[in-house]
């Protein structure tokens, strides 16, 4: 058991994790369900996680950066959206000069 658990729950406490896989698939399942419910698009990557090889559905690997941008790229083409056209809203990381960071946010936020 952990310590934080200890000092939220007291004798309360379980000695089974507080994340686990299973409570964060209902979690995710929940979050795609509200959004249904608000008519807004969502993106179930724990579900694509599941069926990722080398991913355990709570944490990113290089497998799981790669589910994360094909169910990006899917869900934007089917709102007919494009990232290659769609606006930055801070500098590219290519953009910023390590000893005057501020310079290039300056520039494109102005």
């Amino acid at each position: 058991m952990t310590f934080i658990c200890r000092s939220v729950y007291g004798e309360k406490a379980t000695e089974l994790p507080e994340r686990t896989n299973e409570m964060a698939g209902v979690y995710a399942r929940q979050c795609v369900e509200l959004a249904k419910d608000l008519g807004i698009r969502s993106i179930d990557i724990w579900s694509a996680m599941q069926e990722a090889e080398d991913c355990d559905g709570l944490h990113l690997t290089p497998e799981g950066n790669v589910v994360v941008y094909q169910e990006v790229i899917r869900v934007f083409n089917d709102a007919w959206l494009s990232a290659a056209e769609m606006p930055y809203d801070f500098p590219h990381h290519s953009e910023i000069d390590g000893k005057n960071p501020e310079k290039a946010f300056q520039q494109r936020c102005i």
